[in-house]
């Protein structure tokens, strides 16, 4: 009968809490959190699961039980008391501290849904994403940039001038935000490196910006690349970038990652990509990957994490799961059970780096949030908390409207996105106020997917992204069953 603790970003341990025994004046009720969720796990033992404040008690099944079975969801102490009491212990004093049962007539799940929602207010903006061009010399089948822009859609590439002017607004933003701890610039495209001579002023900028105090010296910078334009004279001007970062897309070995990443004559673009990356490897330059999930390479996908590391000895790594139209995933397959296995590969791929110690960003948002019991908010930063500069110089929310320019605008001398209105209605795009995500054991792990898939199928970016839906909901549960797993091994 343990809660958990976290002791670092990868490994799940357990600790005792130590508590003073609650004090009871007469015959108390007890009402059950309507956030409580049952998790069976190995043992005979099932952990209670608050997915609202991610507080956790593990019991054995017996004792469960008393709850699962609890008429109108009242329990009373002397029934909870009867089955387990220890003193030091006291499982009724556990039950309460992680919110998993609270006095009768309380409004404890009531005061604390209307407290976490209200965390969602704070403006701020931390990152920002700079669209060098959107044209692009690779044509990947699963593109959700190039493959849905409007037929009548002019390419272009972003000027030097578009470029201060983003940088400008961001360190103008983020002089009015607090609690940016990090903050980001992140080249993306289309393919960024189409257009290096203004990735290289714009680098200059920043460090320029920083050198002014116009922005914090640990503002890193990300270049998302698809690696085949890397060469020597490039690979010698980033070594030169302070906190650099540069990931790379792919998807796995030769024969898997040529089938959705060709260039536009149908040559696969691997060997290139191998030769830039071996370019920055020997110019001193570090690189991620990012490999998106598709249904070319999910079936193997745990093999093609040990890959990236046996291989390529990468550290790091992030899955990106597929954004398609409903009409895309009629034509390429059962949709649901690609959900489904992609979801279970990305955690039989995190038992696999968690013993090599790598980290990998799609499940580690998740599990750092479990693990310190923090409330994950928003899964994308394009919920209010990005600014996305567009080639021609409006400003966005969010990329994936970069063809559509929904959710984009023009700005003036005036603008300012904390203020704006799609900002506003971004900022407030999470679970914790969506009423479909109400009942979900995911709720404060979950961050709500990607708005922007939820609009591309469903209509709305207050829809479910259901194809995250289902990521989000078993890494949670498999979270529960690993703590309970490792509090049996453990003793």
């Amino acid at each position: 009968m343990t809660p958990r603790e976290g002791q670092n970003n990868i490994f799940l341990s357990l600790s005792i809490y130590q508590t003073k025994p609650l004090k009871k004046e007469g015959a108390m009720n007890f009402k059950i959190s309507e956030f409580c969720h049952f998790v069976n796990g190995k043992n005979n033992l099932v952990a209670l699961f608050n997915a609202l404040t991610l507080g956790v008690v593990i019991l054995d099944k017996e004792t469960a039980k008393i709850f699962r079975e609890a008429k109108g969801g009242i329990v009373s102490a002397e029934m909870i008391e009867s089955f387990c009491s220890n003193g030091e212990n006291d499982l009724l004093d556990q039950l309460v501290k992680n919110k998993l049962v609270f006095p009768l007539g309380q409004q404890v799940d009531l005061e604390d849904y209307t407290k976490i929602q209200a965390g969602l207010g704070y403006k701020r903006i931390g990152i920002l994403y700079l669209l060098m061009t959107d044209v692009c010399n690779l044509s990947c089948g699963y593109c959700f940039v190039e493959n849905l822009m409007p037929k009548n859609h002019t390419f272009s590439k972003m000027t030097p001038e578009v470029a201060r002017f983003g940088i400008d607004l961001f360190a103008e933003s983020l002089g009015k935000s607090d609690g940016i701890e990090e903050p980001q610039i992140i080249f993306y495209g289309g393919e960024p490196l189409v257009n290096f001579n203004v990735v290289r002023e714009a680098l200059e900028y920043i460090t320029k910006s920083k050198a002014d105090g116009r922005l914090p010296d640990n503002t890193s910078i990300t270049i998302n690349t698809n690696g085949t334009l890397i060469n020597d004279g490039i690979a010698t001007i980033l070594k030169k970038v302070d906190n650099l970062n540069i990931a790379i897309s792919l998807d796995g070995p030769k024969e898997i990652h040529d089938l959705c990443r060709p260039y536009h004559n149908g040559i696969g673009s691997y060997e290139d990509v191998m030769k830039g990356y071996q370019c920055l490897q020997n110019n001193g330059v570090d690189a991620g990957f990012c490999c998106t999930i598709n249904r070319h390479n999910v079936e193997q996908l745990d093999q093609i994490a040990r890959w990236f590391v046996d291989e390529l000895g990468a550290k790091s790594l992030g899955f990106n799961i597929l954004i398609e139209s409903r009409k895309a995933s009629k034509v390429r397959g059962d949709v649901k059970y690609y959900a489904e296995l992609t979801a279970q590969k990305i955690i039989d791929s995190f038992r696999f780096f968690r013993e090599k110690g790598i980290y990998e960003d799609r499940i580690m948002r998740k599990v750092n949030a479990f693990i310190d019991g923090h409330i994950y908010y928003h899964d994308c930063g394009g919920c209010g908390q990005q600014i996305v500069m567009s080639p021609n110089g409006m400003v966005g929310v969010c990329q994936g409207y970069l063809g559509t320019k929904k959710y984009f605008t023009n700005p003036d001398s005036k603008f300012d996105p904390l203020e704006h209105p799609f900002w506003e209605q971004w900022r407030h795009r999470s679970p914790l106020f969506m009423p479909q995500c109400k009942n979900c054991i995911a709720l404060s792990t979950c961050g709500g997917g990607c708005p922007y898939s939820a609009d591309l199928r469903n209509g709305s970016i207050w829809e479910l992204d259901d194809i995250f839906c289902i990521h989000a909901k078993t890494t949670v549960e498999f979270l529960i069953k690993d703590l309970i797993e490792q509090t049996t091994s453990s003793k």
